[in-house]
């Protein structure tokens, strides 16, 4: 019989052994070591408690460019489709929102732990749970974990979002394992802009471009939200992610330009405002935008453009008109730096990507040592692409220990 160890009981980790268990049968002993007192506690936690399991468009083209050629194996073998039939095996069901989004039809984040959690149960997979790893060596043709041998190891620590301790590094540091730079992904952006503070809480729909040292570096289209001293929204965490790969290469300067009417061109919004104060429709600055923007936000656009919000629209100037269309359009926000990993809904950087065959994910410098998910250098956006790398990156690698080993 051979014995597997997998370090880490989060998402990818138990999705690997059920792999295992289910290709394997009575040939193998799964054994999965978690540090908390029970697997899967942040997994619990994903989509807002609901478990945003995959998206439709999660192939690999939707992926960074940093990461798409190595994570395409896994992602092009065991496609969305492919994950959702894995769970209905599972007896999960699930549904497809109009954005891609795939959930549990419980809607409970709790159904898909308990579909992998009682799957791998029922496959005789071993749970170790309040069991940290200390020791991980190599050792005749396997390893040896704590103080017990196995024939092969996967790592599955995870990464170092939304984690207390992060128990991991020092361990792939002892072993020597190439890793690069870690930095918080799917996070918010920290600015110092004053704006910030008066439209604390607000939520609006906008165009987003990141611009790296003055240039365009990449654009999303969605919910921005307002915190004090920070942006934060849908769109601006795939922003984010984009900053962190900047930022770990270097220093730089880095803004967020907002456009807050992206369904208008220029020149139309500057007809729309023209019209509105040439009709005297709007009697105070303040109302001007109202049929656009949310009245705090319109508020904040008037003064960025030095406009007085109770000045009479009427003695608005051409000029005065144009400045505020290109508020509107163009607002910019200097970014001073990324939340914290608390904070943070991913890892970008991790274990390197050349230390790894991406078409099995086992070590190039260790026979039978394997990573999986999010502890590798592998990020996607935000809405399931995330949890689609960990489910098949997991099923890639039990797919090659099975051919290998068994």
């Amino acid at each position: 019989m051979r014995k597997i160890a997998i370090l880490g009981g989060g998402a990818a980790g138990l999705c690997c052994a059920c792999a295992l268990a289910q290709t394997a049968g009575d040939c193998t002993q799964v054994t999965v070591f978690e540090q908390n007192d029970r697997v899967g506690k942040k997994l619990l936690t994903t989509g807002n408690g609901r478990c945003n399991l995959t998206n439709l468009a999660a192939k690999p083209d939707a992926y960074p460019a940093a990461v798409r050629d190595f994570a395409a194996p896994a992602l092009t073998r065991f496609s969305p489709e492919s994950t959702i039939a894995f769970f209905e095996r599972l007896s999960l069901f699930t549904y497809a929102d109009d954005a891609g989004r795939v959930y549990p039809l419980s809607n409970q984040a709790a159904g898909v732990l308990d579909a992998l959690r009682l799957e791998a149960a029922r496959l005789g997979v071993v749970f170790s749970c309040e069991s940290p790893v200390t020791a991980l060596q190599p050792s005749q043709n396997g390893f040896v974990v704590n103080d017990r041998r196995f024939d092969a190891v996967v790592l599955a620590f995870g990464g170092k979002a939304a984690v207390r301790d992060y128990p991991g590094e020092p361990l792939l540091r002892q072993l020597g394992l190439p890793l690069t730079k870690t930095a918080p992904g799917l996070c918010k952006l920290q600015s110092a802009d004053p704006m910030l503070r008066a439209l604390k809480g607000l939520r609006a729909r906008a165009a987003l471009t990141l611009l790296i040292d003055g240039e365009e570096a990449a654009t999303e289209q969605g919910e921005l939200q307002f915190a004090d001293g920070a942006l934060s929204g849908i769109a601006l965490m795939d922003l984010s992610s984009v900053y962190a790969r900047a930022a770990m290469k270097k220093e730089v300067q880095a803004a967020v330009a907002v456009d807050f009417v992206p369904t208008l061109p220029l020149d139309a919004l500057r007809g729309v405002l023209t019209d509105i104060v040439r009709r005297g429709q709007r009697e105070k600055c303040e109302d001007l935008l109202s049929g656009l923007l949310v009245k705090k936000l319109g508020v904040a656009l008037l003064k960025r453009a030095d406009l007085r919000p109770d000045a009479p629209t009427k003695t608005l100037t051409n000029t005065q008109i144009d400045a505020l269309c290109q508020v509107c359009k163009n607002c910019v926000f200097s970014v001073t730096g990324s939340g914290s990993f608390r904070d943070a809904q991913m890892t970008v950087g991790g274990l390197a990507q050349q230390g790894f065959d991406p078409a099995t994910l086992e070590s190039r410098q260790y026979k039978n040592l394997y990573a999986i998910g999010e502890l590798l250098d592998v990020d996607g956006p935000c809405g399931g692409f995330n949890l689609q790398w960990a489910f098949a990156s997991a099923r890639l690698c039990a797919a090659a220990i099975a051919e290998k080993l068994l």
